[in-house]
């Protein structure tokens, strides 16, 4: 017999894993995105498109778990030291 509810695996035995790949990428992009901001804000000054998407930029950061220690690390590790919040 054929399936008639178009699942392609019985519901009973889904799994979650199966069904896409998961990107271990998102934490580098997120620190990525907000080092791109923080070096747009120290070369312009505070725009209404810079606050914007720093607090945007800052709720991801804060999804993820990232600390700003990660952040420093990252930010010695391109050789941008004075970026680095006090």
């Amino acid at each position: 017999m054929w399936n008639t509810s178009g699942a392609k695996y019985k519901h009973m035995m889904y799994n979650v894993s199966r069904v896409r790949r998961k990107s271990w990428d998102k934490l580098k992009k997120a620190i990525e995105r907000y080092i791109d901001l923080l070096k747009k804000q120290a070369k312009q000054w505070d725009t209404k498109w810079i606050y914007k998407t720093k607090i945007k930029s800052q709720a991801r950061l804060k999804k993820y778990w990232i600390t700003d220690a990660m952040i420093a690390k990252a930010l010695e590790k391109k050789g941008l030291k004075d970026l680095i919040k006090k």
